[in-house]
């Protein structure tokens, strides 16, 4: 089929899915419903998803793809009760997460909104626990090496250093399994902000799971500097960009209370008009 298929004796004309395509791709003809009139679609699904009568299917979002939302939606209450509750994880306990279970968890992150629709988000996952301390041993390296050349090091470097004097693994935690997320994107802007909302949702659902998370930022960094040796570690599949990267386990310690933060700080902006172009004012 072409890219949509419509079911002339389901559709009603009503023009819902022509409203909400964000790309115009669709436009109504009066007598016969829907017809593609621009090569832009970015399989959104929103066309076939807002169609009450189910006559419409598109050929990139399949309405096969696309379960009926048949589910209850959280009250006001549940939604920020579990979206309080949720805090980072920075030590676990030394049991393995099932490779099923990981992918399960990482399966709901591919539903994150990107930048129209352009996905694209890879993930490695490193859950041998040689390959793991190796990572910790090359940023902490990393970090002794910034604190002995850069005058500036960053402030958290001193305490890390100290607990992995310790013998603790204050880098990745204990934690049985790193998370990299990685796009097939080049350009750094877009890679990296569908790969933050990638791993916000699996953060978000990893609770739902028994696991617990924490953003690997400081091994971001030691990415972000060409740090070789951790490069090396790494191994990281060529033609991919680097986005970020996060730890996931059974959380050791259970917190008893929700999180607070700073209060809440808004600007209700002032009405403002940018004035009409000679052409605006023609028409």
């Amino acid at each position: 089929m072409g890219l949509i298929a419509l079911d002339y004796g389901k559709c009603s004309k009503c023009g819902l899915c022509v409203r909400v395509c964000p790309y115009v791709v669709l436009e109504m003809d009066p007598a016969n419903g829907p017809r593609v009139v621009r090569d832009k679609c970015i399989a959104c699904g929103h066309c076939v998803a807002v169609c009450p009568r189910a006559a419409l299917d598109n050929n990139k979002a399949p309405r096969k793809n696309q379960p009926a939302d048949t589910g209850t939606p959280f009250s006001e209450a549940d939604s920020a009760w579990y979206l309080r509750a949720r805090r980072t994880v920075r030590w676990y306990q030394k049991k393995p997460v099932a490779r099923g279970k990981i992918t399960r968890w990482l399966d709901i992150a591919r539903f994150a909104p990107t930048a129209s629709n352009t996905q694209g988000i890879v993930w490695l996952i490193i859950d041998n626990p040689l390959t793991i301390q190796s990572v910790a041993r090359a940023v902490i390296a990393w970090e002794q090496s910034e604190v002995a050349n850069n005058p500036n090091p960053f402030p958290i470097f001193e305490a890390q250093l100290d607990r992995y004097g310790r013998g603790e693994d204050s880098i990745l935690f204990g934690a049985p399994c790193l998370i990299v997320a990685l796009s097939v994107y080049s350009s750094q802007k877009r890679a990296r902000e569908n790969a933050v909302l990638s791993m916000m949702y699996a953060q978000l659902h990893a609770p739902s799971l028994g696991l617990g998370t924490c953003w690997a930022g400081v091994l971001e960094a030691c990415v972000g500097a060409g740090w070789q040796p951790l490069l090396d570690v790494l191994n990281l599949p060529p033609d991919h960009t680097f986005c970020g990267a996060m730890v996931v386990g059974y959380p050791n310690y259970r917190y008893h209370n929700l999180t607070d933060r700073e209060p809440l700080a808004l600007i209700w902006a002032e009405p403002v008009t940018m004035p009409l172009s000679p052409e605006e004012k023609q028409s």
